[in-house]
């Protein structure tokens, strides 16, 4: 259920950003969708149509080379239709923006930004130049997936110079792709973002307790006093925020006198956490 709020809120942002922002003020920002409004421009083909053309062949390629497991084609396959429909079906419905096109660069770069972002946190994928990246890059493994996603884009954005000859568009659409960029890495790092608590108590094994209780991770680390000497144990766990008030509270009912570090924990990887890559 988290996972279907995620994508479907995402999706509503995505196609906000290309029909309220990007369509009106000629700005294709990259991407399959990028392609779409072009293609809309010249033949008056609809956006959310194309964009799910445009990926089943996509799709297929890669369920028949089985480049990944076919959780991950279904998951796209789901997520690239119901894009499709909420374009061409529902944001349609939406106050469309005529004002500054600087401001419609910069609010669609966010609102697509902010919906790719949350797409992945729902474990899903919108498809388009992202999985052509990903088939050219099993195919030529000597470039990494980023730099043929970046090219691709960049072709795309060129192409919408010429198409709308107009050098305004394309800028406004470099623009646009770094926003976006921009504010899916934000939402993606806080999302993943952890906090570290660091206790130094007498009562470390009270302490301890505390964090397994709610099956939390913890190592104990040996330490000494700089100023007493005295040799001390460290709590070390790695939690989520909204954890830390409540095990703060805990721990000050076990030992008054602890002292209690929280810091944010930009990212967590490995063992209980997000896999290595």
């Amino acid at each position: 259920m988290k996972s279907l709020i995620y994508n479907v809120a995402g999706i509503v942002s995505y196609a906000v950003g290309i029909y309220s922002f990007a369509t009106p003020h000629q700005i294709a920002p990259g991407g399959a969708s990028g392609i779409a409004i072009l293609v809309n421009y010249v033949t008056g083909c609809p956006i959310g149509f194309f964009v799910f053309v445009f990926n089943i062949p996509l799709l297929i390629v890669i369920l028949w080379k089985k480049y990944y497991e076919k959780s991950f084609v279904f998951r796209t396959l789901a997520s690239t239709a119901l894009l499709s429909v909420v374009t061409d079906f529902v944001v349609v419905r939406f106050p469309v923006y005529h004002g500054n096109p600087l401001l419609a660069a910069m609010f669609c770069g966010a609102m697509m930004g902010a919906g790719l972002a949350l797409v992945h946190m729902g474990n899903s994928n919108t498809g388009g130049i992202s999985l052509l990246g990903l088939i050219l890059q099993k195919c030529n493994p000597q470039f990494p997936v980023g730099q043929w996603i970046a090219g691709l884009n960049i072709g795309v954005v060129i192409a919408s110079g010429f198409v709308y000859r107009n050098i305004d568009s394309l800028l406004y659409a470099v623009v646009t792709v770094y926003i976006s960029g921009l504010f899916m890495d934000q939402i993606l790092e806080g999302a993943e973002a952890k906090n570290l608590m660091i206790v130094v108590a007498r009562s470390t094994d009270k302490v301890r307790q505390v964090f397994l209780n709610r099956k939390d991770g913890v190592t104990v680390l040996k330490g000494e006093g700089g100023y007493s000497s005295e040799v001390q144990r460290v709590v070390l766990c790695v939690t989520e925020k909204k954890e830390c008030d409540i095990l703060q509270k805990k721990i000050r009912k076990e030992d008054p006198e602890a002292l209690v570090i929280v810091t944010e924990a930009e990212k967590v990887i490995g063992k209980g956490f997000k896999h290595l890559t």
